[in-house]
């Protein structure tokens, strides 16, 4: 005897949905681990040049702060336009590309900045933008974004929000944490680099998959 289909419908779209709500909340606590991580990393690639000074720590905060603003507004933005789990996930995925490459292009760049403009505040803001404006700011994109996938109704729009952003400031606390006093002393900060790349590149695969798009 087979059971109700509208039933067994029912049950396959509200697991469906669960699997979604895991996967959306997973990859918002990954990439907030890894924008801190990649925050911390900054002073590595900037010391040689411009040392570690607090002038040099309130040029990354300031980038990532700026990055991260573009990328909540450009990710809201997207959104209401195509909110779609798949073109989420070619975002992401962008912004994994950019720093997977920053271990190759850096000292390159950064060398360059350091002798056409020397290694006061206008270098030291430049070599700041150019490491962390980019892939912040497609990172970013994810929280507004994800809020738009998940949302079912506006009574729980508060809810979900600010769950989100909970979970990704949790997981920015965690990768602060690991960055600073396990991988750095433990791995070199190009490997790191390397290795939260893959983390973004399977974050952004894993929203490739989802059929989700939203009305």
């Amino acid at each position: 005897m087979t059971g109700d289909p509208i039933a067994t419908a029912e049950e396959r779209k509200v697991g469906s949905d669960r699997l979604v709500y895991i996967l959306i909340y997973s990859n918002a606590f990954v990439l907030g681990a890894v924008v801190m991580g990649f925050e911390m990393l900054g002073s590595r690639y900037l010391n040689p040049y411009f040392g570690g000074s607090v002038n040099t720590w309130a040029a990354i905060i300031s980038s990532v702060l700026m990055a991260l603003m573009l990328g909540y507004y450009a990710g809201g933005w997207l959104a209401d336009r195509a909110p779609s789990a798949r073109v989420l996930g070619t975002c992401i995925f962008v912004g994994a590309v950019y720093l997977g490459m920053t271990p190759i292009l850096a000292d390159f760049f950064l060398e360059r900045i350091w002798l056409q403009l020397g290694d006061g505040l206008p270098a030291l803001l430049t070599a700041s933008c150019l490491l962390f404006v980019v892939p912040v700011l497609f990172l970013g994109m994810y929280l507004p974004f994800s809020v738009r996938l998940v949302l079912r109704s506006v009574a729980s729009t508060g809810r979900i929000t600010g769950g989100l952003y909970a979970v990704s400031t949790l997981g920015s606390v965690f990768g602060t944490l690991l960055t600073t006093f396990v991988l750095i002393p433990a791995v070199g900060t190009r490997a790191i680099t390397y290795i939260a790349a893959i983390v973004v590149v399977i974050s952004a695969l894993s929203l490739l998959t989802v059929k989700r798009t939203q009305p």
